[in-house]
């Protein structure tokens, strides 16, 4: 169970009703630091798993808030400023095992959990430092939005119902990256370049790369698109994703089909984890921006948590569809992930209607 991104829920209800955002950022980020300092004492291994999970959830749906927070009422900045959220998260994702994974290979893994808390530690007080003059421009930003709150609010449960089941749906392919996706790139594809066999493991390292090169060029296009022919609403980046989604999950189903389950040539899965980082990319910052623009002032880390709940229940369903990888034809297989995202695509086409036809004149939003 991926308690990481269930956490978010009761943090969030606790952020919103006792303590505040500013102090769960502050509070989850300790906790998650005392969990990997806890690390390096192996008796204790299962209360600071446990820290490192409360503590996440703590800290996402708290930090999602206050930045969606930063932006005003339909300011169509607020994607870009998730999707610069996403990149600290990737090139943080890539650091990490790289610096922290050769400390604990070369010199002791004590001394690798040391320096993920004290790197954790470090962004703490980054933050607090900047702390004021960030909670100066939130709160401009919400003086901005409070005339038109009621009217956007209206609305916000049916479109963040949609927006969950769309980014669960959308999000099922990614999470087979770990999973069915290893087995059979492992069994069924042709790996084989000049006489050397490329890893599997090198498949994910190459995701994380291609995924961060894929929100850099959205962002950079989407960045040329604001200049050149206006700002692009929320849900128009978020379809334009969907669809990058839709085609890298036809890949892998046209793949099966052309080859079966084995001598499958490598460009096939690599044109799909390509597809998938640039939907993804465009998705994810656009959702997390929608979630952030309907959700009430006093209750913003909740309803950012329900964005982690979608990431889960995407990991749900593609974990039991992972349990018929063996059982069901090859091409059946990656059919059924195929179309989990045309209906995740369906279901925001669905909501940019909507929001057109009920809100005409607001732009940016997903219903």
């Amino acid at each position: 169970m991926r308690a990481g991104d269930t956490a978010p829920l009761i943090g969030g209800i606790i952020a919103d009703r006792l303590i505040g955002p500013h102090r769960a950022i502050l509070l989850g980020g300790l906790m998650m630091a005392a969990g990997h300092g806890l690390l390096v004492v192996e008796a204790v291994i299962i209360p600071a798993l446990t820290l490192i999970a409360l503590g996440s959830g703590f800290f996402k749906g708290s930090a999602a808030a206050r930045l969606s927070g930063l932006y005003g009422a339909g300011d169509p900045r607020r994607v870009e400023g998730f999707r610069m959220f996403y990149l600290a998260i990737n090139i943080a994702g890539l650091i990490a095992p790289l610096v922290i994974g050769t400390v604990g290979e070369r010199v002791h893994w004590h001394a690798g959990f040391a320096l993920s808390c004290a790197a954790m530690v470090s962004g703490l007080a980054i933050y607090a430092y900047g702390y004021h003059a960030s909670a100066v421009e939130a709160s401009s930003a919400g003086s901005e939005a409070s005339s038109t709150h009621t009217r956007q609010t209206r609305i916000a449960p049916i479109a963040l119902i949609g927006l969950e089941i769309a980014t669960a749906l959308l999000t099922v392919p990614n999470a087979q990256l770990t999973n069915a996706y290893l087995l059979w790139a492992k069994e069924g594809f042709e790996r084989d370049v000049a006489g050397w066999r490329i890893p599997v493991s090198w498949l994910i390292a190459a995701d994380g790369l291609v995924s961060l090169a894929a929100l850099v060029a959205s962002g950079m296009f989407w960045a040329w698109h604001d200049r050149h022919r206006g700002a692009a609403a929320a849900e128009t980046k978020a379809l334009a994703g969907a669809g990058f989604v839709v085609v890298g999950g036809a890949c892998l189903t046209l793949a099966a089909l052309v080859h079966g389950r084995t001598g499958v040539p490598i460009m096939w899965g690599l044109a799909f984890q390509l597809l998938n980082s640039l939907g993804l990319a465009n998705v994810l910052p656009a959702v997390m921006a929608s979630f952030g623009q309907a959700s009430p002032h006093r209750l913003g880390a909740t309803v950012m948590a329900g964005f982690y709940l979608s990431l889960f229940a995407g990991g749900l369903i593609s974990t039991w569809l992972a349990s018929q990888f063996v059982t069901l034809p090859i091409t059946t297989f990656w059919l059924l992930h195929a179309l989990c995202g045309v209906a995740g695509a369906l279901i925001i086409a669905l909501l940019k209607w909507y929001a057109a036809v009920r809100h005409p004149q607001a732009p940016g939003r997903l219903g």
